[in-house]
Order: C-alpha cells, then structure tokens, then sequence
C-alpha cells in the first residue's frame, strides 16, 4: 500500500483537495453536482439539471446528451457488497472466489437484502474484476466514479481467511478497502488524469475509522458524500435530522470540508435551499434527492423532486475563515464572493438586516431588493442574499 501511495504522489495522479488554495473572486462554486437515479429520459431530465456540471448515477446510453451538454457522466459502482448475477459476484458458486468469508460463514452486507454478500477486497480475483470494471467504463465513456458504500464494521476489522488467494496477508478488510480504491484512483487518473472518484461512508466522520493508521480514504478521494445531510429520504418525523448534523462539520479539518459533498433529501424548496446553505455556509458543495418520481407522494427514498434550477450556485467560495454565529441566538452568516448567507438554527424567529442587494432567496420565496431592510428569519429556515452584478 504505501508503494502505491508513494507511486500515486510521484506520478502526480494523487494531489491536494480541490479548491483548498485561494480562489479567484468572479469564480462561481468549484462544481456542481446531481445525482439521478430515476429513468434517463432524453431531452427532459437535462432540462431539470441546469446547474449541474456533473451528474452521478446515470446509465451509459445518457452519456452522448451529457456530453453534449458540456457535463460528466459519473458511474455508481460499490465494492462493498453484491447479489448475485453481477459483475463482481456471479453466483453462489463464485462466493469463494470473492466472498468475505470469517471463521467458514461467508458475510452478509450490513443493508440486508437476499443475496447480498460483502466483497473481499483482498481477494486477488476482486481486484482484476474490479480493475476490468474500470477499463469498461472509461471505454464506455463515463468521466470517474461514485463508489457508494465504503467498508463496514465488523467486516473492517476483521481478516478474510476464505481459500481464494489473497493480496495481501493478514490485511483487514478495512486495509485491504483502501489499497483497492488506491488501484482503481490510480488506473482512473492513469487513463484520464481529470477523472473524479467520490466515496460514500455516508456520514463522512466515519470515513477515517475504515482502517485506523492506514492511508486515509480522504486522501484518495476526490469528494466524500454525506448522504443525508440534514434532511433523510424517510418521511415524516425521521426526515428531519440535523440535530445530529449541526456538531459533525467542527470535527472536520478544513482539507476535509473542501471536499465534502453533501447530498440532501429535501421534501421541497424551503428545505432545499436550507440544506444548501448550511452546506455552503460549513464549506461543503452541496446537491439534493436522487430524481423525482416520489414527489408529492408519501413513498421513501429520496427521489423527492428536482430543486437544482431554483437554487443560488452563482454564490461562489466562502470568504474568510471558518464561520461562526453572528450572535447567541443561532443564527450564522457567512460572506461569499457574490453574496451572504444566514441561517437561523434556533427555535424562535430572529430579524437580520439585508443590504442593498440584487436578489434574495428566502425559504420557497425569491425577491429584489433595492434598499436596505429588515426581515424576520423564522426557526431553520435561511436567507441567500446574492449581490447585485
């Protein structure tokens, strides 16, 4: 691992968080992400993804009208776990080959479901699959991965002692997760230097407890999803969740929060463009639901709607240092290179003063404003104020 690692910088195919040195003033966000899980459907999903540079999830055939459209295709790919009949686990028969296999029980995957086996990352069979995978997509046409899933406890910690032959010996399967996504960064970056690799550990304060005292899978990952950020793909009351988001970012360096991407599953635009604030407000990117087709309807899962084309991406970079409240009363401000954002993260309704400004995207509600004013900010809900160009 550390060979590879050492080959990785040297190449020049491993390099420092994207936009963590100084930006220029006029430049919008670094980028701009969707994901789409919803059938492609030509012509129209585009339209409903305006802002997006990069859409993840998409099936090949998309590829030419993405394309067309001067944006990336993203590929999900998991090394995690697999049913059967796919590229990576064939049958029952195949388990021996790349199962992860303790004490003669081959692992299920902690997501339940029939059939779903955890992958042995070490598994010298694995790898080649998995570094064919890569080769077929890169010839496929699709400009990196979103490898969901990374490794999970009690598999992370533990050794596969299955009869396939292995990498690497006594290596974890935490250990043996990270050399795996070193190999596929390396033969993506090799084949198309500009390729990105997006993990997913799902709360990224997790991402570094994959294999404690290896290389980090921050440092091979271009972005690290927080999925769920604030608002969950559950309805009713498990939908709301940032009492538990509000602590995760301080734990965070400011490395690590250039490259966060955090994927909301908001229910409309109030909350769309909650969640968008207080990710830009922390220094992450920010993108929102997997499609559409469960708008006004009470099923679950996070294709809640489409809100890219109402959302203020034209704020650009925070400036200055790491945000604090403005006052005691929970309301954060940050100033960005085209505007400010506040959010009131209290329980009561706070007032803030808006300057001359050029636009303000306030709950659903979009206005102009030509002289200063005040308004009332209710209980989480937040203020975009975008300058006058």
């Amino acid at each position: 691992m550390k060979l590879l690692f050492s080959a990785l910088i040297l190449s020049g195919l491993y390099s420092v968080a994207p936009g963590s040195g100084t930006s220029d003033v006029t430049t919008p966000a670094r980028e701009t992400f969707a994901f789409w899980y919803d059938p492609w459907q030509p012509g129209t999903t585009i339209q409903k993804l305006k802002p997006a540079k990069i859409i993840v999830g998409v099936p090949a055939n998309a590829i030419p009208e993405i394309r067309a459209a001067h944006k990336l295709a993203l590929q999900y790919v998991t090394y995690y776990q697999s049913t059967f009949q796919h590229a990576f686990l064939k049958d029952r028969a195949d388990l021996p080959n790349v199962g992860f296999e303790v004490n003669g029980t081959f692992e299920k995957s902690k997501f339940g479901g029939q059939d779903n086996y955890v992958l042995c990352p070490n598994s010298k069979e694995l790898e080649s699959r998995v570094l064919r995978h890569v080769d077929e997509s890169l010839q496929a046409g699709f400009d990196g991965y979103f490898v969901d899933n990374t490794f999970l406890s009690p598999s992370a910690g533990e050794v596969c002692n299955a009869q396939h032959a292995h990498l690497s010996a006594n290596s974890t399967g935490g250990q043996a997760y990270v050399s795996l996504i070193a190999a596929v960064r390396q033969k993506l970056k090799s084949a198309n230097p500009t390729a990105l690799l997006i993990l997913n550990p799902g709360n990224p304060a997790a991402l570094s407890s994959v294999a404690p005292g290896a290389f980090s899978l921050w440092d091979l990952s271009d972005y690290v999803l927080w999925e769920s950020y604030g608002y969950t793909s559950f309805r009713g009351a498990k939908h709301d969740d940032w009492k538990h988001c509000l602590g995760i970012a301080d734990r965070l360096t400011d490395v690590q929060k250039s490259k966060v991407l955090a994927l909301s599953y908001p229910a409309n635009m109030a909350e769309a463009r909650f969640s968008f604030a207080m990710a830009r407000i922390a220094g992450f990117q920010w993108t929102a639901n997997l499609g559409d087709s469960m708008q006004n309807t009470d099923r679950e899962g996070g294709e809640f709607g489409a809100f890219l084309n109402d959302i203020p991406f034209q704020l650009g970079e925070p400036l200055g240092g790491s945000p604090s409240p403005v006052q005691t009363d929970g309301l954060l401000h940050r100033l960005f290179q085209n505007g400010e954002v506040f959010a009131n993260v209290s329980s009561k309704s706070v007032p803030i003063s808006v300057p001359k400004a050029g636009a303000i995207y306030l709950g659903d509600r979009t206005f102009k404003v030509s002289a200063p004013q005040t308004i009332v900010l209710q209980p989480m809900t937040a203020a975009v104020i975008l300058k006058r160009p």
